[in-house]
């Protein structure tokens, strides 16, 4: 599995999909100069051009099931109807820092996927000079299914739960142990079987 992120933020594996499945791209028709013209789709903010990576075989990788379009634009318009009702990118949990040169402070997570890095552009900014400066790893919440998974990121260093290794998406629970380079965290979720924001919204109604 070689994960890798969009121009947009969705993570995807891309060894199964040459563009990501995730993005509503538009249509383009390549002729090949053989008189043969096949489909793609080219995801926003690409180059429009084809990955070299294994020929013809992987044209039948460039677009994302059915089943996998549909629950991906479910599930963005359930994030999408819940911000705009409230207004809110609400925070769904926090990291903890428990070991590191940033001991004792605490990182937002926010209902979405959150990128960790030591750079300031990154949603969980972590000054760890061990840790990528960019997309580490990310902590994605789900707001449909409220749950939370770990995700690999760039970085060569591998990242550990609970000590053991993390090479695929994960799902996490509270109180789990994250560890980024010479830094360890603790998952502390506020959404959870007792508490989810979609839930609050359903009261206010």
């Amino acid at each position: 599995m070689a994960i890798t992120e969009c121009g947009r933020g969705h993570v995807y594996d891309t060894d199964q999909y040459a563009f990501c499945p995730y993005c509503n791209g538009t249509s383009n028709i390549i002729n090949f100069g053989n008189g043969n013209e096949v489909g793609r789709t080219t995801s926003p903010g690409m180059t429009g051009q084809m990955p070299q990576r294994g020929g013809f075989e992987e044209l039948g990788k460039t677009v994302a099931p059915e089943s996998f379009r549909k629950a991906m634009e479910q599930e963005n318009k359930t994030v999408a109807v819940f911000q705009k009702r409230t207004n809110l990118d609400p925070v769904v949990g926090w990291l903890v820092c428990t070991k590191g040169p940033e001991k004792g402070k605490d990182y937002r997570l926010w209902s979405r996927i959150n990128s960790i890095g030591r750079g300031d552009n990154m949603d969980v900014c972590i000054k760890d000079t061990t840790i990528s400066k960019e997309n580490h790893a990310r902590l994605a919440y789900d707001i449909k299914h409220n749950n939370f998974r770990l995700i690999p990121g760039n970085s060569t260093n591998t990242i550990y739960l609970n000590d053991e290794p993390v090479y695929v998406p994960v799902l996490i629970k509270a109180f789990d142990i994250i560890e980024f380079g010479e830094s360890k965290v603790i998952f502390v979720p506020l959404c959870c079987e007792h508490f989810t924001w979609l839930d609050e919204e359903k009261k206010d109604d």
